[in-house]
């Protein structure tokens, strides 16, 4: 495999959350149209078969492609068709108020539903309140609520109110409204499938009522077409917040079953309806949207077929495709299961009915996800065009589960980037060119040992064995008969991997842990050693230098333009990156600017005083004082005798070689806000730390206050010198060599 070109392509913006955002797979916003470019596609018509990320399909369209959609979710086609419309906020406004209006006795739908989430200010009594409860699972009542009084400006975590408990006697009969929501979706049925009950117990009673409420009144909903398309998508909204899926614990709340948490929130369901408009107002102009047979015009445009691809017996009935282009899923029972009960909650039975195989289906197991995805590729194959895919949330096992279903349907795998700190992986296959044999004849260990010394550090054992599956499945390496695809696939593939990690005339393990929390590295390693974490700083150096304003998505593009598609930068790095060197823009949001301090004239003048400081406190303890950079002390008299580097970074291994002596010490001076990047790469790399474990880092303020100290003698200088830790410390650092 050769490193390089392309690149991985991380998010040219950020887009704000979707609607069932917690459902859909991640996606890199603008990587499939730089993947199109990439591979000089830049018009025509680009095929999806799989249609489970809107983001895509709409970045796609923006882009000037014409993009035929296969999907058979309802749900998500509902929310792509009114992502598209672009409708203006007075139109999602009118709509929330005609639905607001239907009448449910006396009272209006609203009004109704906003009483029984009333809860009074524990100050000031209001109910100008906006709240959301804390449950313990298999409770009849909330532990806490969360409250903003709009009145008097009460913010925190409080006890339930007794008008709390009073609104929750409030929601009538609980068994009347279990079946109202289950005789919608199976109307006669009085014993429903366990995926259809599994669905219903996932919701606590408040909000089974507020649904119930909700779903009676649809039919009877007068409007025009487009604020009735409003309605249901915000609704599927209501439905995804209304269940107990929402941990109190959990920072990130991706299900993939529905298993209740111990603790979690619920939350007002006309509050959540009114701010659902932002998760699917996204656009400013209009996208046009079809339906198949129906095309949009050749300008660009969204051609959507509710229903699988491989349904399409006929493929010249479809458009001249010039590409299939898509996002790779991963299987996701609760949201299969949830959209085939919503779906006839929105619009009847015979909805339900088409997604009957989620209510049937209880596992979706890897070797059941490959014979889809197989489907997929063996359909696409007869075009005859490119395959390109991002897949997000990867895991080894899945990354053979898209490589051999590929594989089996006569693609090959020409081209790859992938993120390890993401799991993501971006794909180009190819049809088969089966009279060229192109065949690798290299060792197993080379791809593994290019990429340790592009990278320059070690990696850790689940990080090698993606780019060994990804790297070897491009060289076709006959050892990898990934169309074979069984039970032992993942089992073999991982065997062959050990087998070559563990050549100690190759690799070396840099810690104790086991294998498959292992990192390793070279044995034999570059001559020139510049790791990784000091490449991506030098790169965003000269970046923030070049920009006065910039966003993190900006950086992460640049810098990941600029190495090869295996290795980009890591996002909790690039973060440490922006903090140390950066301050946010308080006039636009999630945007940042260089610190002051940070200007090359500021840092100029750093490093000329601190030189000359240098210089004077060698002279005073008695040093013969020498050179520039490095600034050495030599004296017959003193022992250590020092040699002194200054710099504005923490890229110290610019250093090394000048500081493999054993006449100094070597003492790092560097600006302080680094400490925490230089900390960081001495926890996270042992290679790192071994070469630099034992320097003295000294801040420049630390630095300073010596200089100031009046009774600075040699003795002295020696016990406070390392008194200012810059640098994170661990006396065991387990770095095997």
């Amino acid at each position: 495999m050769k490193f390089g070109k392309p690149a991985y392509f991380s998010d040219k913006k950020s887009m704000p959350p979707l609607i069932l955002d917690r459902f859909l797979p991640p996606y890199p916003f603008g990587a499939l149209s730089d993947m199109l470019h990439f591979s000089g596609i830049e018009k025509g018509w680009i095929l999806d078969p799989i249609g489970n990320q809107p983001l895509s399909v709409i970045e796609l369209a923006q882009a000037g492609f014409q993009v035929f959609v296969a999907c058979n979710n309802p749900i998500l086609g509902k929310i792509l068709q009114v992502m598209c419309a672009a409708y203006p906020i007075s139109q999602y406004q009118a709509a929330i108020a005609d639905f607001g209006a239907l009448k449910r006795g006396e009272k209006r739908l609203e009004s109704q539903i906003k009483q029984l989430y009333i809860s009074p200010c524990p100050d000031c009594l209001s109910d100008q309140t906006e709240v959301r409860f804390l449950w313990k699972k298999n409770q009849s009542f909330p532990f806490a609520r969360e409250l903003s009084c709009k009145n008097c400006g009460l913010n925190g975590l409080y006890k339930i109110a007794e008008e709390d408990r009073e609104n929750l006697s409030q929601i009538g009969n609980i068994q009347l409204h279990r079946t109202k929501v289950i005789q919608r979706i199976l109307p006669g049925n009085s014993d429903p499938s366990i995926a259809v009950k599994e669905v219903i117990d996932s919701y606590l009673p408040r909000s089974l009522a507020v649904i119930s409420s909700i779903i009676n009144k649809l039919d009877s909903l007068i409007t025009t077409t487009e604020r009735k398309d409003i309605i249901e998508a915000l609704l599927i909204h209501v439905f995804d917040y209304g269940n107990m899926l929402w941990g109190i614990a959990s920072s990130r709340n991706r299900p993939k079953q529905i298993s209740v948490p111990a603790e979690f929130y619920e939350f007002n369901l006309w509050k959540v309806l009114e701010e659902a408009v932002t998760r699917i107002r996204i656009i400013e102009n209009a996208i046009p949207f079809t339906y198949f047979p129906v095309l949009p015009p050749d300008s660009g445009g969204i051609c959507f077929y509710p229903g699988r691809i491989n349904a399409i017996k006929d493929i010249d009935k479809l458009p001249k495709f010039r590409a299939v282009a898509t996002v790779l899923p991963r299987p996701n029972q609760a949201l299969w299961t949830y959209n085939a009960v919503w779906s006839g909650w929105i619009w009847g039975q015979d909805a339900a009915r088409k997604l009957k195989g989620a209510l049937e289906r209880r596992r979706y197991d890897w070797i059941w996800h490959t014979q889809a995805i197989r489907t997929v590729f063996a359909y696409t194959s007869k075009l005859e065009v490119p395959f390109l895919a991002v897949a997000p949330e990867l895991s080894n096992s899945y990354i053979l589960v898209y490589l051999s279903a590929a594989s089996s349907s006569k693609f090959q795998l020409e081209n790859a980037a992938y993120h390890p700190e993401l799991k993501s992986g971006q794909f180009y296959w190819y049809p088969k060119q089966t009279s060229i044999n192109l065949r690798s004849k290299n060792e197993l260990s080379k791809n593994i040992q290019n990429y340790l010394a592009l990278k320059n550090a070690p990696a850790d054992y689940q990080e090698l064995l993606s780019l060994f599956i990804i790297s070897e499945t491009i060289d076709q390496r006959e050892a990898f008969q990934l169309e074979k695809f069984d039970n032992t696939l993942f089992i073999n593939t991982q065997k062959l991997f050990e087998d070559t990690i563990q050549n100690k005339e190759v690799f070396l393990q840099v810690d104790d842990d086991q294998l498959e929390n292992a990192e390793f590295w070279l044995k034999n390693p570059p001559t020139q050693y510049q790791p990784f974490y000091d490449q991506i700083e030098g790169c965003f150096i000269r970046y923030v230098l070049k920009n006065q304003l910039f966003s993190f998505d900006e950086v992460a593009y640049f810098i990941n333009q600029q190495f090869p598609g295996m290795l980009p930068v890591s996002n909790f790095y690039l973060q440490r990156l922006l903090s140390s060197y950066c301050a946010p823009f308080s006039e636009e949001a999630n945007h940042y600017q260089l610190k002051s301090q940070e200007f090359i004239q500021s840092r100029k003048n750093d490093l000329n005083q601190l030189g000359k400081i240098i210089h004077s406190i060698g002279i005073k303890l008695g040093f013969s004082v020498s050179g520039d950079q490095p600034i050495e002390w030599s004296s017959s008299d003193h022992e250590p005798n020092y040699r002194f580097f200054i710099t504005a970074s923490s890229i110290i291994s610019q250093f090394k070689i000048k500081t493999e002596s054993n006449e100094f010490e070597t003492v790092i001076i560097f600006p302080g806000s680094r400490a925490e990047l230089l900390s960081y790469k001495l926890k996270n790399d042992p290679v790192y730390h071994n070469h630099f474990g034992k320097i003295h880092f000294v801040k420049f303020r630390h630095l300073r206050s010596m200089n100031e100290n009046p009774g600075l003698n040699f003795k002295t200088w020696v016990q406070i010198l390392d008194s200012d830790p810059a640098v994170w410390q661990e006396s065991n650092q387990p770095v095997l060599f």
